[in-house]
């Protein structure tokens, strides 16, 4: 059982963290260990291990040898998964059918022209985001918001991990965004559970603008999860809003 090797090869945490770090392409040892609380020689066993169940292949390059992702050994780990995933998707979507949970609103006016105040948002977040306020192992050093249609929100941190916030589903400057939240529950990136917030920023005058904020879909989450995301959210969005205020209005 191929799928059967990957899968215990994938249930140790760090060396899940190594895997992650190939989907973007090859990397050598020292690249993959950079920032890892172990060693060089143990992440080298945790490739081991991976190459030995089919996750992991490498190729010399010069002096040095890379390791990237083995698609084959990949592809049977997702064709086990696809047999029973059509199953499960289809019994989440009647569950969530039968939750509602309210979305949470909030509105809030800041003295500065429109553009500057999405702006300050979407290009400044660094200025007003607190750097304890992530959800990495160490604290975010910045915040990055592709400003496009798909684009990625991810923070890049102290010990040198991206993470992704969510995706831009629509943005329309200087007047909207919409993007996933793909934070699950126990607050780690996940996004087979994402919700969805929106921010209007409204021009009420050429040095006034309204910012009205909506986090919503939390049922994709079940009911217990959904209502902790929202309690919590709850009790962050406000304090977050004030400091993006206080920054947009210097």
């Amino acid at each position: 059982m191929a799928y059967g090797n990957a899968l215990a090869a994938l249930a140790d945490p760090t060396r899940r963290v190594v895997f992650e770090r190939l989907r973007n392409g090859p990397r050598a040892v020292g690249e993959i260990a950079r920032g890892l609380p172990v060693s060089r020689p143990a992440v080298s066993q945790h490739l081991k291990v991976l190459k030995e169940a089919g996750l992991v292949t490498d190729r010399p390059d010069g002096t040095r040898r890379v390791y990237f992702i083995d698609p084959n050994g990949l592809a049977a780990l997702r064709a086990w998964l696809d047999r029973f995933w059509d199953h499960a998707l289809e019994a989440f979507k009647a569950e969530a059918k039968t939750i509602s949970i309210a979305p949470l609103s909030k509105t809030l006016t800041i003295n500065a022209a429109q553009a500057h105040a999405f702006d300050v948002f979407t290009n400044g977040m660094d200025r007003w985001w607190p750097p304890g306020h992530g959800i990495g192992a160490t604290p975010v050093k910045h915040s990055v918001i592709e400003q496009r249609r798909g684009g990625r929100w991810y923070t890049v941190h102290e010990d040198g991990a991206e993470i992704v916030v969510g995706h831009m589903k629509l943005w329309d400057a200087p007047n909207r965004i919409v993007f996933s939240w793909e934070i699950n529950a126990q607050w780690k990136p996940d996004s087979s559970v994402a919700s969805e917030v929106e921010i209007r920023f409204i021009a009420e005058g050429p040095k006034t603008t309204r910012v009205e904020l909506e986090h919503r879909n939390f049922e994709v989450l079940g009911q217990e999860g959904g209502e902790k995301m929202r309690k919590d959210v709850g009790g962050g969005w406000p304090t977050l809003l004030e400091l993006f205020k206080k920054e947009a209005e210097r």
